[in-house]
């Protein structure tokens, strides 16, 4: 691996004017974005040019290889194409900046008050070509997201360097914010100037340059250390791999699991007789809905340290590994859902709400401390907390629950133990060790992968019922029998064969087959009805 150099252990005069530089430059960028003068979009767009060559040249400061790296000429073309393709993305979010300071500049946003597309005018519009650079800005913001999200990707399949990985999270993580706020804006300006307006802006502005900050560094590093998952840590050249506490605090949520919990929440709220909801409604579903489940994961964390300190899979978690002390957690968790219960209740409805709340303490309650612990049908009843998010997103876009949303919550239900089960056969001698009673370690193996079979077939049966009870057409008739029939051929092939791979393609597919059954239900309901 090729050593890193820390030309200076410490931050020199140099690096300080750097360093003040890139802060001038933000807020230059951001007052730029924010000021309705002439010349104020000029002054944004060479503020954030600025802020980026700072910290270019900031970050090639600190740290760069002793020596180049040897690599083959496979690897050295997939080096020069994740280059490529970075400065790319970084050149568009920066394109998508300048629009969005013009947007702000000129009053444009007044001309383009409705989502996605400018379907509507606000009486005090300036006209047509203000509703085209508000639309383009946002065609131009939604091409810069789905950049990012591939990049972050690419990044994270490279096994880049940790630092690098950071940078990527990051700009990530700001873009999401965002866009949500950028939604969130249209929505108040839809009734006139005010103060949440003004705030909203402010911050939109703020995180867009933040994001964009981000990407300069993420560039930067990928140029200084380019060696994917050899190079050392920026700090300290032969320093062990080790998290950052936000990425332990941020595992502690589980964001992987949260993401098919958003989905199904999201999709639920385009399928009721209600019709396709207001984005803002939406955007506030998706903010509580998540920091409820992450509020959940953080105390199931806290609640199952005792077994995840003798697992394989979970040890190495920040709780059981000492990185975070326990009651971090516990505290984190409860906040989270706490914010997540008022954001739901202000800005969606109760009922979404309450029923966001049940799912909460379904899962830390109910399965995580009791059933989890006592009965190997721990998942069978469990899978009810798994089951929720399709009736808080019923209950956000109608107001209540109908039997088209008790039947999305059936089908997760049925859905919950073939595709538990399958990873409880692979990590059956974890839980033994740890004293979990789950089905293979009660029952073995073979039964387990009999009740697969059994519940697999449940599920396909309530999968098509929606179109008997005219909740969807053939459309999504037709991709149930497909995923269905896949998804029995998994089962059937784990129940035969009963290996480890088997076992995992049937708890992958599983995964995909959730994912694509609601995007189907969204289909057919926005497509063919």
């Amino acid at each position: 691996m090729p050593p890193v150099q820390l030309l200076n252990t410490r931050t020199t005069s140099a690096q300080r004017l750097l360093i003040g530089a890139a802060a001038l430059a933000y807020v230059l960028a951001v007052l730029g974005g924010a000021t309705p003068a002439a010349g104020a979009t000029l002054l944004s767009a060479t503020a954030i040019a600025g802020l980026g060559a700072a910290l270019f040249a900031y970050v090639g400061a600190r740290a760069r290889p002793l020596q180049p790296a040897r690599v083959g000429g496979r690897a050295l073309a997939i080096r020069q194409r994740y280059r490529l393709q970075a400065a790319v993305i970084l050149a568009l979010v920066y394109v998508t900046l300048v629009g969005g300071a013009l947007v702000a500049n000129q009053g444009a946003l007044w001309a383009c008050l409705a989502l996605p597309f400018c379907t509507e005018t606000g009486a005090a519009g300036p006209g047509q070509q203000l509703a085209i650079v508000a639309m383009s800005h946002r065609v131009l913001a939604a091409i810069a997201a789905v950049g990012v999200v591939l990049l972050v990707y690419r990044t994270l399949r490279l096994r880049a360097e940790p630092a690098i990985r950071r940078a990527a999270l990051w700009a990530l993580v700001l873009m999401g914010c965002q866009i949500i706020i950028g939604m969130l804006q249209v929505g108040l300006a839809s009734g006139g100037t005010s103060t949440q307006l003004m705030v909203m802006r402010g911050l939109h502005l703020g995180i867009g340059v933040a994001d964009w900050a981000a990407l300069v560094v993420q560039v930067a590093l990928v140029l200084y250390l380019p060696q994917p998952a050899t190079a050392a840590h920026l700090v300290a050249a032969d320093a062990p791999a080790r998290p950052s506490k936000l990425s332990d605090y941020i595992s502690l949520t589980k964001p992987g699991v949260i993401t098919l919990l958003i989905l199904t929440t999201i999709a639920s709220m385009y399928i009721t007789p209600a019709g396709a909801p207001p984005l803002a409604l939406v955007a506030w579903t998706f903010v509580g809905g998540w920091l409820m489940a992450a509020g959940a994961h953080a105390v199931n964390c806290w609640a199952d340290q005792d077994i995840d300190i003798n697992m394989g899979r979970t040890s190495r978690r920040p709780i059981p590994s000492g990185r975070l002390p326990a009651w971090h957690a516990l505290v984190l968790g409860i906040a989270l859902g706490v914010l997540a219960f008022a954001l739901l209740a202000w800005f969606v409805n109760l009922p979404a709400a309450l029923l966001s709340l049940a799912g909460y303490l379904f899962y830390v309650l109910i399965y995580t401390r009791w059933l989890k612990r006592t009965t190997p049908k721990n998942i069978v009843i469990g899978g009810a907390a798994g089951a929720f998010p399709p009736l808080v997103g019923w209950a956000a876009a109608t107001g209540g629950v109908s039997l088209g949303a008790l039947l999305l919550f059936a089908i997760i239900f049925y859905w919950t133990p073939p595709h538990f089960w399958a990873l409880a056969l692979i990590r059956s001698k974890d839980y033994a060790r740890a004293g979990v009673p789950m089905l293979p370690v009660v029952a073995g193996d073979a039964e387990t992968r009999r009740q697969i079979v059994l519940y697999t077939l449940l599920m396909l049966v309530l999968s098509v019922l929606p179109t008997p009870i005219q909740l969807f057409g053939l459309a999504y008739l037709a991709a149930a029998l497909i995923l269905g029939a896949l998804f029995l051929r998994y089962a059937l092939l784990l129940w035969r064969d009963g290996t480890v791979p088997a076992a995992w393609a049937l708890y992958k597919y599983s995964l995909l087959y959730l994912a694509l059954l609601f995007v189907a239900m969204v289909a057919d309901r926005v497509l063919f009805s």
